[in-house]
């Protein structure tokens, strides 16, 4: 199949399907399974929380907002590596021991957390737990290479709406005043230019770009109105993948 068919192909999937918030019923029965073992954490917007468990690696999930994984290895500057949606697991055994990493909150929500031991004997004992594992694992992954894909490949406009492509179809609800979708931005403009590998200024400038050609709606400061997600897809050589990944979430 040509790029051009995969294009249109992908165009006509966002044309009228309704966002669905399918995890809810998922992440209810997990919870139900893990509830002995469990701490919740209300988030709040820039906490810091410890990645370790009763002086052990631990395991999170994602039950509502967004947070960062970043991490800063010997020398270096601080770098975003991750954003974490709801559904999604991190161990604390994931981040290399030379390392200084922080997961943070980029906005209020409820993580949970467990000793990782634990966890692996649940999923080991439990197929349900494990299945919601592997899934949340597998779909992190995939994310991972699109993510790799996106800074290693595209120009500069293609990586800021793949970003924000991705933020759509995972956080996007349609937009009050119809015909759009809106999101909140979970993350600094730095922190979103770290993310791309971009420069702040250069991210800027490509925002005000997608603006001024009607892609995006200017809003307020941490909020995204996309008025033609179509128009979004199609600048991003990642949305057919995106819009597989997150199909129980597709516009």
């Amino acid at each position: 199949m040509t790029s051009g068919a995969n294009q249109r192909s992908t165009v006509k999937s966002l044309a009228g399907l309704p966002l669905a918030e399918s995890k809810t019923d998922r992440l209810a029965a997990l919870h139900a399974a893990l509830s002995p073992h469990l701490a919740t954490i209300r988030t709040r917007r820039g906490q810091n929380v410890t990645l370790m468990a009763e002086g052990g690696e631990a395991a999170f999930i994602v039950r509502t907002g967004v947070l960062t994984v970043s991490v800063t290895m010997p020398g270096t500057s601080r770098q975003v590596v991750a954003i974490l949606f709801p559904g999604d697991v991190l161990c604390s055994g994931f981040v290399p021991c030379e390392a200084d990493a922080t997961l943070t909150p980029a906005s209020a929500g409820e993580l949970w957390r467990l000793r990782w031991p634990v966890f692996a004997e649940l999923s080991a004992k439990d197929a349900a737990v494990a299945r919601f594992y592997h899934e949340a694992i597998d779909r992190q992954m995939a994310c991972r290479a699109i993510h790799v894909a996106t800074i290693g490949q595209f120009d500069c406009r293609q990586r800021v709406a793949t970003f924000l492509l991705e933020l759509a179809l995972r956080t996007g609800t349609p937009s009050p005043s119809g015909g759009g979708v809106v999101f909140d931005m979970p993350l600094s403009r730095i922190d979103v230019a770290d993310y791309l590998g971009l420069n702040a200024d250069t991210l800027s400038r490509t925002m005000s770009r997608l603006r001024s050609s009607g892609v995006l709606i200017h809003s307020e400061r941490n909020r995204v109105v996309v008025r033609d997600l179509r128009a979004l897809a199609a600048l991003s050589p990642a949305s057919r993948a995106l819009i597989d990944l997150h199909g129980d979430r597709a516009l």
